[in-house]
């Protein structure tokens, strides 16, 4: 069997040793458009020579994505910003009848991988999208928690994420697209728009070392599928926050410059791309924190009933954000390869992935995070 992986950054690495030291690829192909980086990443791997098989090659270029995935069991794509390459990746995923997981995060590019559903059926393939910690692993725990009710009438999802843990430049640009602007939310059985980072304040205390971390409303896209996924459900909502919360100030400020330009900028008498300026300067900010911890933390709530008997379930983890997202969508794609995946289609991960066997990988063979979880009558 042949895994691909498309993209070879933050996210991208943390898969890529997944897939090499626990998946069951006789080969595994990486896709990236600059080589040097993943060059220096593959030859620190210890293991067979010759199992990682690199490309250069041209993302957002379907036919030529789609002619690299001919012969592959499953491909996995961490490759962003995803509102560049997310769906180019997925048309060629249809084109060459080939699996694909990938760890969007977009809420605007998740109504359009709804769309691809029936193009995903009749090539015969799942797509799983959103397979990374947030989204990703709180839908599988949305999922277990669901399973143990009757009737799901609430579902909230939070996570944090460390400014000191930025991830990569396309991590940046993703930050700003996505998450400086509107939120989408499900109040009363109706989706209604919010402001990140602005509306929805809530006081929430997760495990150590984050502890009790003030969130908001933020534009993702658990909302959007777990309301699909749990029609019941009539509050349907994800906040979030970064600490220190001043990158959420960075973020609405920069993501404002983004919207706001009509083409290039000045900065310091040169003309920039105003995206390429503030993703740069945002990682900056980042970069240059100090004394601020590493850890990503998530939860999820529901409320429900079982046999008539009104049920609160928790669940809460703490971890890294590299591992938490790449890491998944490996343990998805060898999921696939190992027949465990059976429905078709372009889905959420908490439409086709069963939750024991995903958490046992994240968190008993992986060890990628520490799960708390509590049932309240």
């Amino acid at each position: 069997m042949k895994a691909l992986l498309l993209g070879c950054g933050e996210i991208g690495k943390e898969a890529l040793r997944d897939l090499y030291h626990y998946g069951i690829f006789e080969e595994i192909i990486v896709g990236t458009r600059t080589m040097a980086n993943s060059s220096r990443f593959i030859a620190s791997l210890n293991g067979r020579p010759g199992k990682i098989k690199e490309v250069q090659i041209d993302i957002s270029d379907t036919d030529a994505v789609a002619g690299l995935m001919k012969g592959c069991t499953v491909a996995v794509n961490c490759a962003g910003p995803n509102y560049k390459y997310e769906l180019p990746v997925a048309y060629a995923a249809i084109k060459a009848r080939v699996p694909l997981i990938d760890v969007n995060d977009e809420y605007e590019i998740t109504y359009k991988m709804y769309d691809l559903d029936e193009a995903a059926k009749d090539a015969g393939i799942p797509i799983i999208f959103g397979l990374g910690g947030a989204p990703g692993i709180d839908n599988v725990l949305v999922r277990a928690a669901a399973d143990q009710l009757d009737e799901v009438d609430e579902i909230h999802t939070a996570w944090i994420m460390s400014g000191a843990d930025p991830g990569g430049f396309a991590l940046s640009q993703h930050l700003l697209y996505s998450l400086s602007g509107k939120a989408y939310t499900l109040e009363g059985g109706i989706m209604k728009e919010k402001r990140s980072f602005i509306d929805g304040s809530e006081i929430l205390e997760f495990p150590a070392p984050v502890g009790k971390v003030e969130v908001f409303h933020i534009g993702h896209p658990e909302p959007i599928t777990l309301s699909r996924s749990y029609p019941s459900a009539k509050i349907v909502d994800n906040k979030a926050t970064f600490i220190p919360s001043l990158v959420n100030q960075s973020i609405l400020e920069l993501g404002k410059l983004v919207r706001d330009a009509t083409g290039p900028v000045r900065i310091n008498g040169s003309s920039v791309e105003a995206m390429d300026f503030a993703a740069a300067e945002l990682l900056k900010r980042c970069k240059n924190l100090t004394a601020v911890a590493p850890e990503a933390a998530l939860m999820v709530r529901l409320t429900g009933r079982k046999k008539g008997k009104t049920k609160k379930i928790t669940f809460s983890s703490v971890g890294r954000l590299g591992p938490a997202t790449g890491v998944p969508a490996s343990i998805g794609a060898i999921m696939v390869a190992q027949g465990k995946i059976h429905l078709r289609g372009s889905m959420p991960p908490e439409v086709c992935i069963e939750p024991h066997d995903f958490l046992y990988e994240v968190l008993d063979r992986r060890n990628l995070a520490k799960l708390n979880g509590w049932v309240e009558d």
